[in-house]
């Protein structure tokens, strides 16, 4: 193996052009503005105390108190020396900027992806582009779903890898495919791996099939060892987040299971199939990946976009509900480009390689997934009976599958046009079928629209009937315009491949004409949903996370460890309130199970002043929304920690949640046997053994109070003439947290469903709580050893590059 200079001039040029092309598409970033993503500010908010502390510290962190009383940080933010070296490989990669370098990474890797399979350089350029600018990757962009975007961008060099290492190219292929496997876990987006993981296995079969065929079962078990252990390798730098994530995931909303009786009962734990699957893609919304506004394109679209709604509208309404497909709502189409899907076709005809079997079964599986809820029958069985599938949400999401595979086989289709190998009689006649199918398909459904669809959405019955009209008015003609506008697409394609076969013009100019025609085609539709109007100039960006005078008020309060009840925001489903305040809100999909039981039972429909007092509630936000918010002080909050008088030993979790009872927040009616969490710890029997056999109690003087607050850590001083049990206003999470008492351990038991407690010896002594889950030391460990080994693997698989040039050179 040895460089060809020429083709590596042409490589650097295509990576040259791409990264010209991303800054062009993001030229706002030139100009110093910051792009305005939802989900990543909502990140920030919910990371900024994690970021902050291992700033100033340098400590591991693995806990966060900002939102929900406290939980583990895995999904959001942990703060731990950089063992992945691999990850330098995306840093290099980022040096374009953001957003531009979603963009430049798609499309290198799946130019890579295009010359491994000995596609023409300007043709992989041209697949590349088409590639990164899909308009799913734009929309997940603007809102900031940046791991699923460079989750998405890597898959290209994964498979790269793989096939390189199937066609026995071992050390190259499996440096890249660990790099490339290393690169997607590290993100964290385990859902869009998960879907991967089916073109993976898809792709694995036909190997098999095509070892079978040649006799060379050999070097398909030897490709096949090499493919899983340098996968195993590839996954191990990011061993401490999956096996915290996974341990992790047993006591949240996605894989835990509420205790309580009124609860559904999951099937192998996971979500509710109902919040599962509530995006659930149409079956006949599927034609969007063709005609992006078949459907009416987002839930709010421009009100130019529907002209005989807005002469009704007039000025008051921007944004118009244009989108009337059957998911609650949408941020815009998932269009692959309608020459891309002429090109899928016509590859499903004119390759030969075995190959494209497993891509058209993997696409057709990514869009069966889909459809969720719209085809339950296979899909509700899959998500009861496939490991893992019911702790993910949104099935529309599969289609990362086809939206990845679609440009693969088109282009792939592409190159028998100008390698010469396929007969002009065969080309012409897969041209008029491609091109019949899905020119035909897109005429059919915009001038016969009105005959397979209603234009009829999900949230129109809440509007005037007049106006319901008149929208699907402009949603019918709206979808016919679409529909010509992609005939005329994939026809004018169809063109140029037919001018090629028929030599009237040269494959440069194909392959020109054809990348002109999909910019067109598909760039639009991108910038209707990243354009300038989602940047924001820097100093508007940063005044999000400047506090408002509420927030500076509460901020004067020195106590290093309070929470704040944020009611001037969605309490629930925001988590910029994080970014300054300890909150008994926030926002996380991933939220702790037993929290949500409490939420559910004490804290949605009015709140419980006991239960916020004892989660340490010292001030509460209200207002916001006509008045300026205000700071309610909370003098009944119990503190951080607090000796009671007795224990209620209980049966059950339902006796134990609803053993908290008391009056909402405000209301002073006096309850006979009312929750009172400083006098009575209500435990379940199961931790009875715990608690040993003395009685508790308490003196009038007995304290407990902080003494050093850290994230991973806590210690408090106590005192006390009695035996006691110490109640603290922290989350009970029984995977790591561990509780010393004069350094001695001592068992932390749950008391009041969600908080912790421990049995305290009489007289004055030093109370310590340390988070060290033993899931991610040893995960660092194997962590670091894989790190090692990939480097390892790289360096050997160039060594006989650079000697191959020293050859060349010396010759």
């Amino acid at each position: 193996m040895q460089f060809d200079f020429k083709k590596i001039r042409l490589d650097l040029l295509a990576i040259v052009v791409f990264a010209v092309l991303s800054l062009l598409y993001c030229m706002p970033q030139l100009q110093g503005k910051k792009l305005s993503q939802h989900d990543n500010i909502s990140w920030q908010g919910a990371a900024h105390e994690g970021m902050a502390y291992h700033d100033s510290t340098g400590k591991d962190v693995l806990w966060s108190n900002s939102m929900f009383g406290g939980m583990p940080s895995y999904t959001v933010y942990v703060g731990t020396a950089n063992f992945n070296y691999s990850s330098y490989v995306q840093t290099v990669l980022q040096a374009v900027g953001k957003p531009a370098y979603f963009f430049f990474i798609a499309m290198v890797c799946f130019y890579i992806l295009m010359r491994v399979l000995k596609v023409n350089h300007w043709l992989s350029m041209v697949g590349a582009f088409a590639y990164a600018f899909s308009s799913y990757n734009a929309i997940i962009i603007s809102v900031g779903h940046e791991t699923k975007m460079l989750t998405m961008g890597y898959i290209p060099a994964a498979i790269a890898g793989l096939y390189l290492i199937y066609r026995q190219k071992w050390l190259p292929g499996a440096a890249l495919w660990g790099v490339a496997v290393c690169l997607m876990t590290m993100n964290n987006h385990f859902q869009v791996i998960y879907y991967y993981l089916f073109i993976f296995f898809s792709m694995g079969i036909v190997m098999l099939f095509i070892a079978i065929k040649e006799g060379k079962i050999k070097e398909f078990l030897i490709s096949s060892v090499i493919a899983i252990v340098v996968g195993l390798l590839g996954v191990g730098p990011s061993m401490p987040s999956i096996l915290t994530s996974a341990e992790y995931a047993k006591e949240t909303m996605r894989g835990g299971e509420s205790e309580l009786s009124g609860k559904e009962k999951k099937a192998n734990g996971g979500l509710d199939k109902e919040y599962a699957f509530r995006w659930s893609n149409g079956i006949g919304e599927t034609f969007c990946i063709m005609i992006p506004y078949l459907y009416g394109g987002a839930s709010g679209e421009p009100a130019e976009m529907a002209p005989k709604t807005r002469e009704v509208v007039g000025d008051r309404a921007d944004k118009l509900p244009l989108y009337w497909g059957p998911q609650p709502f949408l941020s815009g189409p998932v269009y692959f480009g309608a020459i891309i899907c002429f090109l899928f076709v016509l590859g499903t005809i004119v390759v030969k390689s075995p190959h494209k079997w497993w891509i058209i079964a993997a696409s057709f599986l990514g869009i069966m997934l889909s459809w969720g809820k719209n085809f339950e029958g296979v899909n509700y069985f899959l998500f009861d009976h496939l490991p893992m599938l019911n702790k993910f949400r949104t099935p529309s999401m599969a289609l990362v599958i086809p939206q990845f595979l679609f440009p693969l086989l088109g282009f792939w289709g592409v190159q028998e046009y100008i390698s010469g190998k396929t007969s002009k009689e065969e080309l012409l006649k897969a041209l008029k079928i491609a091109a019949g199918i899905t020119a035909g398909l897109c005429i059919v459904l915009g001038l016969g629209g009105s005959m397979f669809f209603s234009f009829t959405g999900v949230e129109d019955a809440g509007y005037q009937a007049e106006l319901v009209n008149l929208l699907k008015q402009d949603r019918a003609s709206l979808a016919m315009s679409s529909s010509l506008k992609s005939a005329a697409f994939i026809l004018a394609a169809a063109a140029l491949l037919w001018a090629l076969v028929t030599e009237k013009i040269k494959p440069v100019m194909m392959i020109g004409g054809l990348g002109l025609l999909i910019a067109i085609d598909m760039l639009p539709v991108s910038r209707d949903y990243l354009n300038e109007s989602n940047y924001e100039d820097a100093s508007e960006f940063d005044a999000t996370f400047q506090p408002r005078p509420v927030d500076e008020q509460i901020l004067k309060d020195k106590d290093p460890y309070y929470r704040v009840l944020d009611l001037s925001r969605n309490t629930y489903n925001d988590a910029v309130q994080a970014y300054f305040h300890k909150c008994v809100g926030g926002y996380s999909p991933a939220k702790m199970e037993m929290y949500q039981d409490l939420i559910d039972r004490h804290m949605s429909k009015g709140y419980n002043g006991e239960v916020l007092n004892m989660l340490n509630t010292k001030y509460i936000i209200v207002g916001g929304q006509k008045s300026a918010p205000q700071v309610i002080p909370n003098p009944n909050a119990c503190g951080n920690a607090w000796f009671v008088d007795e224990v209620k030993l209980v049966n059950t979790a339902d006796e134990e949640i609803n053993g908290l009872t008391a009056p909402q927040l405000g209301d002073t009616t006096i309850v006979p046997g009312a929750f009172q969490p400083k006098k009575t710890a209500i435990i379940r029997n199961t931790f009875k053994n715990d608690l040993g056999n003395g009685a508790i109690g308490k003196d009038s003087a007995a304290f407990v109070k902080l003494t050093k607050y850290g994230l991973d850590e806590l210690s408090f001083a106590s005192n006390n003439s009695k035996d006691g049990l110490a109640v603290f206003s922290d989350i009970y999470y029984a995977k790591g947290w561990k509780a010393y008492v004069d350094g001695k351990e001592t068992p932390i038991v749950k008391a009041d469903y969600v908080l912790r407690a421990i049995k305290i010896p009489a007289g004055p002594h030093k109370i310590e709580f340390q988070f060290k889950p033993d899931s991610f030391y040893k995960g660092k460990t194997v962590a670091m050893a894989s790190s090692i080994l990939i480097l390892l693997l790289c360096v050997a698989a160039f060594i006989p590059v650079f000697k191959g040039s020293n050859k060349n050179e010396q010759a």
